[in-house]
């Protein structure tokens, strides 16, 4: 019988090619073999199928227990069973259930998308690779997508699928609460993304999640697109006496060393085995454990928050304290009971608003304030009004610091009874037991470990990815680490902000789920200019998403941009840089959204800014005269302080790195591009800028982030003193510097008391919703939301606002002032409605003022004090913008301001 018209199960046997005849007759079938004898069956021991459907082998994926099965001549469906011929010429018989069978992805758009790929792959080169066709060639070989595969999704976007029976993760590398949240995502998701910010354990979550992994009894490939991030990884698994899983892999000169270097042995896993009965109990005792740790992990980030808020304020009070001096000493006022800091902000509040409708402090008000706020001596309020106001200021500064002291001291004493730290000690060593044991029950029926040669990827895979779980590889070459068409069950690609997209979805393609790494806050992939020119040209000829042009997205920022519910952690713990460093990248780049657990001593000054005279000493992309500070001044100041610590010397441009080279041999002094530097560390930072005023490429914030994170201890940067920098990301540093290490700048203007008015602005919204009948109430809510808005834009990141701060607030002097405008402005009532400031030195920005029509067109005397207010502003260099209720267009309006002060 013709086996591909017909398949015939004789006792569940295929006998269809011994077959010349069989039909069904009397309730028996009557089959001659080709051989010549006939033979009767009973009914129920013959199965006849035909008119099967032949598959398309080039469009048609099959995999037998996730092996995909290659050389195949013909795929012939008969419903129940597939038989399959291989090119060699055997032949196999599977059920349905044995075999998975996929049809490739064909969808026209996503065709289109991948042959765009496919033609800038022509124009791409690989530094590894000798052969500059290479990523060419990878998507020749790929001919078929397995709808399964996340690269499926990413051409054809669609809701992603959630796990239907999510994992509960053990932590054996050590966890906090994003990187639990992260771990968790990542095993459960079909995608996910990890924001992680310099210092912040994204190593560490990408070994938890490998673990977990293992511990299901998945696969695992962990890329990126150099060896330096997997080499990380795999020193990790190292440390732990855990690295025998893995095999580092990717170009042939890895996969050659693998190969010479494999030992046939195992580590000696004997005292890593549990029975079942421990292992479980041990597995309930870590998870248990696991949900108390979370609780002393909130705690613990509540520390470091607290802790930054009162470095934060400490600062502020030492500006205040200089404001405050130029005003009365009062002697408190006595209550009847103890204020905190929300109460006597409250009392000042309520104290303006009696003062600004020009209320007398009468009994009624008196009964009040003894009611409110337990006060019973009013002698205290005889006092000038500006002085009971700064009194108040100052004692909410006092009683907020004392508040913050004792919180931290309430939370770690609290800690420190759970004994945090060796909870915490315990919590992983006793996942990494489970962990071992897992492995040793793996491995426990293996006496010997099998050798591999150089084809294991076309011979044989199956016994090596059981024996090597998880595979390190280049980006590029991961195609070229596993069998045609085979699926990891994760993909994790490290450093993904620097991979691009031609690269990262030839990983993709090897992928069932997939973990983006990365962070695009630091620098992306570099593109040539010529290779963007020509893969631009390229995409042009089709009509694609910008999401996959291949000159303006890394692999990272496409997914994110591409998939709108692709679920994302940010590691939010930090442990690297001093709280003064990486400070500034919070606030700059990360929108205060990280907890720093580092610490910092009263007498740190980790910051420095080094000025060279004036002049223009750059030539080209050079600066002898930063060099000779930082070899003269700077790093005999350094070594003198610490001969151990270890020094890094770094700047945007490739000439002035080999000048400097040029004067130093230290071991302990290394010096290199910022490109070079990322993902390093040192415990000073030297940053010279080389330029004589700063310009796009030196200001590029991913770089300056970069440069700026690399620094443990002290960050000493090196600029022109010709650049003012006013608007810049090194201007804002240079601004963030001087504001933390309390130099007073020559300025006519205070900067911003930024904590005392954002909790003053606070308490002063939930007054005005309380107050929707009053109409200037309703304005000011209006232009809140909206100012609100436009400032939650990233290129607004460096800008804060605050309510009603009081004009004399904002003035250093009034020296420029005539006696009428001097009246006016020190008087503690005349206040601002808005003030956005730059939130890096707290100095004012813009003041936006709402201006009621009833209240201001049709109230000369109104109109009058605006039109001084706008003259003591302009005085002082203060620009302002007023947006009346009458009008329309605000958010334009005030977005066209911004623009035209240069803060963008």
């Amino acid at each position: 019988m013709d086996i591909e018209k017909h398949l015939i199960l004789v006792k569940g046997e295929d006998k269809t090619e011994a077959i010349s005849h069989c039909e069904k007759r009397d309730g028996q079938w009557h089959i001659q073999f080709q051989k010549g004898k006939t033979y009767t069956y009973n009914y129920n021991n013959v199965q006849w199928f035909s008119n099967p459907q032949l598959l398309d082998t080039t469009s048609t994926l099959v995999y037998e227990n996730e092996q995909p099965l290659s050389g195949i001549q013909k795929i012939i469906n008969f419903v129940e069973y597939i038989r399959i011929c291989f090119i060699s010429g055997y032949k196999k018989l599977y059920t349905k259930d044995e075999i998975t069978i996929e049809r490739s992805l064909n969808d026209s758009e996503a065709l289109k998308i991948l042959e765009y790929l496919k033609k800038a792959a022509e124009k791409i080169s690989v530094g590894d690779e000798e052969e500059n066709s290479f990523l060419y060639k990878q998507y020749n070989s790929l001919q078929s997508i397995s709808p399964r595969s996340v690269l499926a999704t990413y051409l054809k976007p669609k809701e992603l699928k959630r796990s239907s029976n999510p994992q509960t993760p053990i932590f054996p590398f050590g966890f906090n609460l994003s990187q639990k949240e992260a771990t968790e995502k990542a095993i459960n998701e079909h995608i996910s993304i990890i924001e992680g910010p310099p210092g912040t354990g994204k190593t560490q979550t990408i070994l938890n999640i490998l673990a977990n992994a293992v511990m299901n009894d998945k696969t695992v490939a962990i890329v990126s697109n150099n060896n330096a991030a997997t080499a990380n990884v795999i020193e990790k698994l190292h440390k732990y006496g855990v690295d025998f899983i893995a095999a580092y892999l990717g170009n042939n000169e890895n996969k050659t060393k693998f190969i010479t270097g494999q030992s046939g042995a195992y580590p000696d896993m004997r005292s890593w085995a549990m029975d079942d009965e421990y292992y479980q109990s041990l597995q309930m005792e870590i998870e248990e454990n696991s949900k108390e740790l979370n609780e002393m992990l909130a705690i613990k980030n509540n520390v470091a928050k607290l802790k930054h808020e009162l470095s934060v304020i400490t600062v502020e009070k030492e500006y205040f304290d200089k404001y405050f001096n130029d005003m009365n000493e009062l002697k408190p006022y006595r209550s009847l009971y103890e204020h905190t800091s929300d109460k006597v902000l409250a009392l000042c509040m309520n104290y303006l608003q009696l003062e600004k409708q020009g209320v007398p402090l009468h009994l009624l008000q008196k009964i009040k304030y003894f009611f409110s706020f337990g006060i019973f001596n009013f002698s205290f309020f005889n006092n000038q009004t500006e002085d009971i106001i700064g009194f108040l200021q100052n004692y909410f500064y006092e009683l907020k610091i004392l508040e913050l002291k004792k919180q931290i001291s309430k939370f770690e004493e609290r800690l420190e009874r759970y004994h945090f730290n060796k909870a915490m000690k315990k919590y992983s060593e006793d996942s990494m037991r489970l962990f071992k044991a897992k492995l040793a029950k793996m491995y426990a029926n293996i006496k010997e470990r099998p050798m591999f040669t150089s084809n294991f990827t076309w011979k044989g895979f199956e016994a090596f990815i059981d024996e090597y779980p998880v595979i390190m590889s280049t980006t590029h070459s991961l195609r070229n680490c596993a069998n045609k068409n085979y699926l990891f069950d994760y993909v994790i690609m490290d450093e993904a902000s620097q991979v691009d997209i031609v690269s990262g979805a030839l990983a993709l393609s090897c992928a069932k789920n997939a973990v983006i790494v990365g962070d695009l806050m630091q620098l992306p992939n570099v593109v040539p200019n010529e290779v963007a020119e020509e893969t631009d040209r390229i995409f042009n000829t089709y009509n694609l998403n910008e999401v996959y042009r291949y000159s303006n997205h890394s692999m990272l920022s496409s997914v994110a941009n591409l998939i709108e519910d692709v679920p994302k952690t940010l590691l939010r713990e930090h442990y690297r840089c001093h709280p003064k460093i990486i400070g500034f990248c919070n606030q700059k780049y990360y929108n205060n959204g990280l907890v720093i657990l580092t610490e910092e001593a009263n007498q740190d000054k980790p910051l420095v800014v080094y000025k060279t005279v004036k002049g223009n000493h750059a030539r080209g992309t050079y600066n002898q005269r930063q060099i000779d500070v930082i070899v003269e001044e700077i790093i005999p100041e350094q070594i003198g302080d610490d001969t151990n610590q270890s020094i890094g010397i770094i700047s945007p441009y490739r000439m002035q790195v080999t000048k400097l080279s040029e004067h130093f041999d230290s071991k302990n002094i290394e010096i290199d591009t910022v490109h070079k530097y990322q993902g390093r560390e040192k415990d000073t930072i030297i940053i010279s800028t080389v330029v004589n005023e700063i310009n796009d490429f030196v200001d590029n914030p991913n770089l300056v982030n970069v440069a700026i994170s690399r620094a443990v201890k002290k960050l000493i940067i090196v600029v022109s003193d010709n650049d003012k920098n006013d608007n810049s990301n090194i201007g804002d540093l240079i601004k963030y510097i001087k504001y933390n290490n309390f130099e007073i700048i020559n300025s006519k203007v205070y900067s911003v008391f930024d904590l005392l008015y954002h909790c003053y602005s606070e308490q002063l919204r939930a007054i005005m919703k309380t107050r929707k009948n009053v109409s200037k109430y309703q304005s000011e809510i209006l232009i809140d939301m909206l100012i609100e808005k436009v400032l939650s834009q990233d290129k607004y990141r460096s800008l804060e606002y605050v309510m009603h701060v009081p004009l004399k607030m904002l003035l250093r002097d009034t020296n420029l002032l005539n006696e009428r405008e001097r009246h006016f402005a020190s008087n503690v009532l005349t206040h601002t409605d808005f003030v956005i400031f730059n939130r890096l030195d707290k100095m004012p920005v813009l003041v936006v003022e709402v201006d009621g029509y009833k209240f201001h067109d049709q109230n000369p005397e109104q109109l009058k004090r605006d039109q001084m207010k706008d003259t003591i502003l302009e005085k002082y260099g203060i620009p302002i913008l007023r947006l009346k209720t009458n009008e329309s267009q605000e958010e334009v309006r005030l977005e066209n301001k911004l623009h035209t002060i240069h803060v963008g």
